[in-house]
């Protein structure tokens, strides 16, 4: 059989090799000038990846966002930034950064880890699209429905890594995907935390918190 480390080997290979398109950034594969040029930027991401995930075997939850904004790009870890690894020393201790300046935010992943801190080994992160997306001015932009399509394959993998978690799906991207493919019928709706969502976001979010 298997081994559970093995099977998130074969899924980080799997991001590695993952393309898409154009305006994309591969977190675990593609480097750019916002990357410190002295370390291997994609293959720390890598590592740092593993090392999540390998720490969330027992979570309970899923927690599904749309896609990487600025944290993971710089991280490799859905919903969390640079800035995120520093203020969780304890949680994050061996984890490294990857950007020049070593400390770059991002409010979706401050509020998220704001939110699960305390209880954060009973959720894993990830999104539905992994690569981060982008318009011409590099500012975010919402994953084309051909690019979810995509990478369906990596979505569903990731799920079956973590079969026996329930998923909370964070905004309509995420829950539309999830029942639309069939990947996940009982998935929890929880309001993104962007535009203007973060206060029904954190009630959702505490009444799970309430559960565990």
């Amino acid at each position: 059989m298997i081994d559970f480390e093995q099977k998130i080997d074969t899924l980080i290979d799997k991001l590695k090799s993952f393309k898409s398109g154009e305006k994309v950034f591969n977190p675990w594969a593609d480097t750019d000038a916002t990357d410190n040029p002295s370390v291997d930027a994609p293959m720390l991401r890598r590592k740092n990846l593993k090392k999540y995930l390998l720490e969330h075997k027992n979570a309970k939850y899923i927690l599904l966002a749309e896609s990487p904004s600025y944290g993971c790009h710089y991280t490799g870890i859905a919903m969390t930034s640079e800035d995120v690894l520093h203020k969780y020393p304890d949680i994050f201790n061996g984890y490294k950064t990857t950007s020049l300046y070593g400390n770059i935010k991002e409010k979706t992943a401050a509020i998220v880890w704001d939110v699960i801190s305390g209880a954060e080994k009973d959720f894993v992160l990830w999104n539905t699209f992994v690569l981060q997306t982008y318009k011409d001015n590099f500012s975010p932009r919402k994953p084309k429905t051909k690019e979810i399509y995509s990478g369906l394959a990596i979505l569903n993998d990731f799920i079956a890594l973590f079969a026996d978690k329930e998923i909370i799906s964070i905004g309509k991207t995420a829950e539309s995907t999830l029942l639309k493919y069939d990947l996940y019928r009982d998935t929890t709706y929880v309001r993104h935390p962007s535009c203007g969502g973060e206060n029904i976001f954190r009630l959702q979010m505490q009444e799970i918190l309430n559960t565990l």
